[in-house]
């Protein structure tokens, strides 16, 4: 049975709260009356303001579920009247519960011993048709936290409007649906599980930061300056994003193994600044994607294993730039089916390079022992003439913007097969004047060699020059443009 709190004084509200003043004693009061029933149903109705005191709020333990709803949408607002120099959170969640299953062995014949560490047999939080507004000096309006490393707790946000920040950790299930954050940050960190964050928009600043094990984010969007961005954590792995839509906004991670992105678009056109930014992961894909003034980097790579690039459009100066950490191996990185479009001082090519190890300055001493380009389309689309600009790496190192393909890092075998490479018509290097060419490779230090095994098959080159060391083998069969 609901219980109804409300600024409003109509006949079936349970708790008045003349407006503008504090709700705290009714929030109270009402999760007291909610024994009675075993869930907290707590509707809010109208706008509610709760005074920050010296204690937390609304401190929630596990012998409830909690549900938190608007009535149409109804309002938190939190507030620091009293000036208090120490403010806690509004809510957080008590852990008697969470200690007391310690004591679990796993001869118990009702629950084992990891289920309830990674269950409770279901125990909810939840928040519908809700705004969330802290104006309090706390950082974080919602934290969560268990200790042991549980992960208990499985909130549910539905169309909540987040003008705050949470903090949740050591979660069990969390989805947030059809909510929306204003220069919030939303961060579900410390050994969390499963995120699903379906049909949300972030902007103005908002910041959607992951560690979860297993998460996805289906059909979001995410506007702004480069300062709202998707932040996939160290942890946060076996992630994928779906379907989403970025405009000025960024992806940015450290780390984030067997990251996905998949049929998502990316464009700098109501905003600027946005880019993908991805280190220190390994198995990233990239597939189905369009990018319009959208660079997409994905640097420090050092652990192996493998990049894949697959079914894209690269439009109007959205670089792929994939650099390799000193002194590390990549074991194959592939790029297949993607079209690079490019127009006068806006480029789309492909650059392949290094990245310093921590403290050390660049040495581009990594090296990729598999490289497959194929079945690619490189395009000037305005057909007319114009500077190209490479990329700037770190230590005042630039790569060069030669050719569609640019490469200044060793590589023992490199399959560049069925690919288009479309004249140039006038795409030139900015630095040298040279016009841009299919391929390049450049040694900026003696640690990068020539290509140990170098491979032109069925190509079509349109008249465009290769950039070669006079040092560099390589084989060219049943191409067009493209002489042995």
């Amino acid at each position: 049975m609901p219980i109804i709190i409300s600024d409003h004084m109509d006949p079936d509200v349970d708790f008045y709260v003349p407006p503008g003043s504090d709700a705290t004693q009714a929030l109270q009061e009402a999760l007291q009356l909610s024994l009675v029933y075993g869930v907290a149903h707590i509707i809010i109705r109208g706008r509610l303001y709760v005074y920050a005191s010296s204690q937390v709020t609304l401190l929630l333990d596990q012998s409830l579920h909690y549900i938190f709803e608007g009535d149409g949408l109804g309002e938190i607002i939190y507030v620091n009247p009293n000036n208090l120099s120490n403010v806690p959170p509004l809510v957080a969640i008590g852990s008697i519960s969470t200690v007391e299953m310690q004591y679990i062995t796993n001869n118990n014949g009702v629950a084992n011993k990891q289920e309830a560490a990674y269950s409770t047999w279901g125990w909810i939080i939840a928040f519908k048709n809700m705004r969330l507004i802290n104006l309090t000096p706390q950082r974080w309006l919602i934290i969560t936290g268990m200790p042991y490393h549980m992960h208990s707790i499985m909130f549910y946000f539905d169309s909540v409007q987040f003008f705050a920040n949470i903090w949740l950790n050591q979660t069990g299930t969390v989805l947030l649906y059809n909510c929306y954050a204003n220069n919030a940050e939303l961060l579900f960190d410390t050994q969390s599980r499963e995120l699903m964050a379906i049909g949300c928009r972030f902007e103005n600043g908002s910041n959607l930061a992951i560690s979860p094990r297993g998460w996805t984010v289906v059909g979001c969007v995410f506007v702004g300056t480069n300062i709202t961005y998707l932040n996939p954590g160290i942890d946060g792995n076996n992630g994928s994003v779906v379907g989403c839509v970025f405009d000025g906004a960024t992806i940015v991670t450290q780390g984030a193994d067997n990251l996905k992105i998949v049929a998502t678009q990316f464009q700098n056109v109501t905003f600027n600044g946005g880019s993908v930014q991805l280190t220190q992961g390994i198995n990233y894909g990239i597939v189905g994607c369009s990018f319009v003034n959208y660079n997409v980097v994905i640097s420090d790579l050092y652990r192996g294993h493998t990049i894949f690039i697959a079914f894209n459009n690269f439009d109007d100066g959205s670089n792929l730039v994939i650099l390799i950490r000193d002194n590390y191996v990549v074991d194959s990185i592939t790029i297949l089916g993607n079209l690079f479009s490019s127009i006068p001082t806006h480029n789309s090519f492909i650059f392949i390079a290094g990245s310093p190890s921590p403290g050390q300055s660049l040495q581009l001493s990594g090296t990729v022992n598999m490289l497959y380009v194929a079945f690619n389309t490189f395009i000037n689309s305005s057909h007319t003439s114009g500077a190209a600009y490479g990329y700037e790496l770190a230590n005042n190192y630039r790569i060069h913007a030669f050719a569609y393909i640019n490469v200044a890092i060793s590589i023992i075998y490199a399959y560049i097969a069925f690919n288009y490479f479309q004249q140039n018509y006038g795409l030139y290097n900015n630095s040298t004047g040279k016009p841009i060419g299919f391929f390049s490779l450049q040694q900026l230090t003696t640690n990068v060699k020539t290509v140990q095994n170098l491979f032109f098959y069925f190509n079509v080159n349109e008249n465009n020059p290769m950039y070669i060391p006079s040092s560099q083998a390589y084989t060219a069969q049943f191409n067009i443009g493209i002489k042995q």
